[in-house]
């Protein structure tokens, strides 16, 4: 190409910024083929700086100047502000390469020179390096700033303060709570101190990335490396969110490896979170089943038990007695988990029904409580239920 050529090919980026805005509206989902102004404004001018700098390498036989890629970092830096996936923001500088190529073909007939391809592969390279480097870090901040707006909503509510309606956050009418508590990593342990926290960090975000994947709606969160709540949107009479949640924590446990626990509670309005909030967190620390996710219904006994009064430490006195006994302590959960019956017992634990017989006797010398009788029943079953 001449000189002359050169400066027809720039007065023709306007044109080829058009085409190159069209092209990207109709292959993005985010505006259906409509073309807002914000695009003709910042992505028209990006496209002719991009061809500016191609023209001048190509004359000048040079690299592209640290100033005229300042332009890129800082569209980058908008545009990851913003949201835009990077995979976005690339594809529009490819569309922008693709539409300058066009152009230099027609213009030279079909035959650029040779050095023209490798000029604008070169531009092409710095450009999206210096881009997308300010893009990831801009989005990241972001990201972790939108993360941390978040787990600052979920503590104000379970705590019952108020809060002025977000400008980006809708609040639904009704939240269902769930808890978690997540099993340690190897990861977790590894390391010094910033490479514990990186790891319990990128563990946090993958849990929530995929909990969020099988949750509907605006989950919100706070989670740390071993745990903590997703406020779920639901309505005042919708089990949908248990449904959920019931089915989320299974399979986020399945795919990234991670043992999780969870527990359910549903707050009928924004002012009920925080008892909601208190009562998942009591009934995590009943459930020991991974992969589950507890609720009052299925935990009515154990629960009314976790409330501290004046003869919690007597009845966690009497299971303590039989802490040198573990044989009596197995045969006794057994006797409960069996309905009281002496043959299933015998028959899970292998041994003769007489077995059983001596070992209650020996729980009730122990103890005082005989578990052949009512009460007797009724204080050891309430003496293991604060054991755990």
């Amino acid at each position: 190409m001449s000189q002359l050529s050169w400066r027809s090919f720039e007065h023709r980026l306007p044109k080829v910024g058009e085409r190159t805005i069209r092209r990207y509206v109709e292959t993005s989902t985010h505006y259906r083929g409509q073309v807002p102004a914000h695009l003709h404004l910042h992505m028209g001018h990006t496209v002719r700086e991009f061809g500016r700098m191609l023209a001048r390498a190509v004359r000048e036989h040079s690299e592209p100047r640290e100033d005229e890629l300042e332009l890129f970092r800082q569209r980058g830096r908008e545009r990851g502000a913003e949201g835009l996936p990077v995979s976005d923001f690339v594809h529009a500088y490819l569309l922008a390469a693709e539409e300058m190529w066009a152009e230099i073909q027609e213009l030279s007939g079909g035959a650029p020179p040779g050095e023209t391809t490798a000029v604008l592969l070169n531009c092409l390279h710095r450009v999206l390096n210096a881009a997308v480097q300010a893009h990831q870090k801009e989005f990241q901040t972001a990201d972790q700033e939108q993360r941390e707006a978040a787990r600052a909503l979920v503590r104000r509510l379970a705590a019952g303060e108020p809060i002025p309606e977000p400008a980006d956050v809708r609040l639904a009418p009704a939240y269902g709570v769930l808890a978690l508590r997540f099993a340690a990593d190897p990861a977790d342990s590894i390391g010094d101190a910033v490479g514990r926290h990186l790891a319990g960090q990128r563990k946090a975000r993958l849990l929530l990335q995929h909990l969020r994947r099988e949750l509907s709606g605006d989950v919100l969160a706070a989670l740390d490396p071993d745990g903590g709540l997703l406020l779920i949107p639901s309505t005042s009479d919708n089990p949908e969110a248990l449904t959920g949640a019931r089915q989320a924590v299974p399979r986020a446990s399945q795919t990234t490896g991670v043992e999780i626990t969870g527990a359910f509670a549903h707050a009928a309005s924004l002012g009920g979170i925080p008892a909601a909030v208190a009562e998942a967190e009591r009934l995590l620390r009943l459930n020991s089943v991974p992969g589950t996710v507890a609720v009052l219904s299925d935990h009515l006994f154990e629960y009314q038990l976790n409330h501290d009064s004046a003869a919690t430490p007597q009845l966690r006195a009497l299971a303590a007695r039989l802490n040198g006994e573990p044989d009596l302590t197995t045969t006794l959960r057994t006797y409960f988990d069996t309905d009281f019956n002496r043959r299933e017992t015998a028959r899970k634990l292998h041994v003769h029904p007489n077995t059983v017989d001596n070992r209650l006797s020996r729980v009730a010398a122990l103890t005082g409580a005989d578990p052949r009788t009512a009460k007797g029943l009724l204080l050891l079953g309430a003496s293991l239920g604060l054991a755990g």
